[in-house]
């Protein structure tokens, strides 16, 4: 989309629009900015030297290649509405409207010589002349007095991606990385409303339904859904297995895209769980460059985790998920009904994610799952879609703030150290329904323990929180195999690195322990008596 933020100086267009262009994963162009950088001079040299007229006119010029080029956020001059053909230029545009009081856009520019404006006289009446022309040409208003840049450009984002009208009983959490920001909406039922939960994608013609061989019935619904609204799709089945996330099988979905010659502009549509999820997010991330996706994810570990903050993987011989890339979806759909009918698949390994969700925050999840672990044990609907939406939650504050994990993201690897390497020494191909994570999680929960990080209480919390999922919390593994592991763990910097708690709610990332203490943790994990 282009976007287009109009107001009287003063109101933050450039500063809030930085802030929208990253959250949206587009450019940001400021107009005045492109001029200066056009003529090699600035706005002020420019009015003086050659008049307002001569300025109106490149301005003219530069928004309307602007509006009709690439999708971008772009920030007007607080006077390019006042040029008619401007104007029209705009109604092709998602214009949104910064409104500032006359008194605080005074109070913000004040003395910037920069403005060429600033010292015209009967500058108030300026001001009141364009009001109504900021109105009709908008289809966002949002009012900016007295509020940070960061507040004003989420309102913003969550207007220019409005939410859709989900069904009743629904939930819809918006995401905003860096890469794009998009709804996650869960419920019941939900894959029979793709067609309006889908936000608007004009350039799309046909679509490729990436599906999972046991949800067929699903991938039916949804194909039906989007032909619907225009959107004819080609299907092709894969096991829903981590077999399946492979070179071989990305190159075979690749030469199906370019088979049925399927666009860059086109729509890639995953419907499984999380290996499905995982090679149709680094086919769309890698085929043309990079093609629009939407997640519908049919089990409770993709919904509750992986479908949300953009990681994709694909699988070698020497481990799981080393080949990946980050390509944030434009939606993720997820029907709560499929996810608790799909306990053989994933269901467990949600629950474990979800816990890991609670262990390292401070929201109210912990104690939810520990006052729900019979129902969510039994799939009770109810219960299992609170859990998954507080679990989506706290993934999305995270990915927003931290796409590339050069921050907090790191934190939701708790339990993943371990977990990954008793994922290898079991064989990459290994049918694994959230026990990896269960016993990783334990691990860290004693390697902080013997760190003197956290007392007894709160391994006894992780053990009876797990256990009541219906999850193992014990296992054991030779810590040469784990060792092997290790080398090739993508966390790998100058040795191994943890995720530990130093509390519940408080964790810590790039933890390193010598081999001693890994070995007793390793005892404690099998359940061996103390050393």
């Amino acid at each position: 989309m282009v976007a287009v933020l109009v107001g009287f100086m003063g109101a933050g267009k450039t500063t809030v629009g930085h802030i929208v262009a990253e959250r949206l994963g587009q450019p940001f162009v400021d107009s005045d900015v492109l001029i200066e950088q056009r003529l090699g001079r600035d706005i002020r040299e420019i009015f003086s030297t050659d008049g307002e007229a001569y300025f109106r006119q490149l301005e003219h010029v530069t928004v309307t290649d602007l509006v009709r080029g690439p999708e971008a956020v772009i920030a007007l001059g607080g006077g390019a509405i006042e040029d008619p053909r401007t104007r029209a230029v705009l109604r092709d545009a998602r214009v949104v409207y910064l409104r500032v009081s006359y008194d605080e856009a005074m109070a913000r520019v004040r003395g910037d010589r920069y403005r060429p404006m600033l010292d015209r006289p009967g500058l108030d009446e300026v001001y009141k002349r364009r009001l109504p022309i900021y109105e009709d040409l908008s289809v966002v208003t949002v009012d900016t007095d007295g509020r940070r840049p960061e507040a004003i450009a989420l309102e913003v984002l969550a207007e220019l991606t409005r939410l859709p009208s989900t069904p009743p009983g629904s939930s819809s959490v918006f995401v905003t990385p860096v890469g794009g920001s998009y709804y996650a909406h869960l419920g019941p039922g939900l894959a029979d409303h793709v067609d309006t939960l889908l936000p608007p994608v004009p350039e799309v013609e046909r679509g490729l339904v990436i599906e999972a061989s046991e949800d067929a019935g699903v991938a039916a619904r949804v194909a039906e859904r989007l032909a619907a609204v225009g959107i004819p799709t080609h299907r092709v089945a894969m096991p829903d297995t981590q077999a399946s996330k492979t070179f071989r099988a990305a190159e075979h979905l690749a030469n199906v895209l370019a088979d049925h010659a399927i666009h860059r502009d086109d729509l890639v549509i995953a419907v499984g769980g999380e290996a499905i999820c995982d090679l149709a997010g680094f086919v769309a991330a890698t085929f043309n460059r990079g093609m629009r996706l939407c997640l519908i994810p049919t089990t409770l570990v993709a919904q509750a985790d992986s479908a949300v903050g953009g990681k994709n993987a694909l699988n070698l011989d020497r481990g799981r998920n080393l080949v990946g890339t980050i390509h944030q979806p434009v939606v993720v759909i997820s029907d709560i009904e499929v996810a608790c009918r799909n306990a053989g698949r994933g269901f467990k390994a949600g629950l474990a994610e979800i816990a890991k969700h609670a262990l390292i925050s401070t929201s109210d999840l912990l104690g939810h799952l520990q006052a729900h672990l019979q129902p969510l044990v039994s799939r009770d609907l109810r219960a299992v879609q609170a859990a998954a939406t507080r679990s989506i939650e706290i993934k999305a504050d995270i990915v927003s703030r931290d796409e590339r994990e050069q921050g907090d993201r790191v934190y939701l690897n708790y339990g993943h150290t371990f977990a990954h390497a008793i994922e290898l020494v079991r064989g990459v191909t290994a049918d694994d329904q959230g026990e990896s994570v269960a016993l990783g999680m334990m691990a860290a929960a004693h390697l902080a323990f013997r760190q003197g990080r956290i007392p007894s209480a709160v391994v006894d919390r992780h053990r009876e929180l797990i256990a009541g999922l219906g999850l193992p919390v014990r296992g054991e593994f030779r810590l040469q195999d784990m060792l092997q592991a290790w080398l090739r763990d993508k966390k790998y910097r100058h040795g191994i690195r943890f995720v530990v708690l130093n509390q519940l709610g408080r964790p810590e990332s790039g933890v390193t322990a010598d081999e001693a203490t890994l070995a007793r943790v390793l005892g404690d994990l099998a359940g061996r008596e103390p050393a």
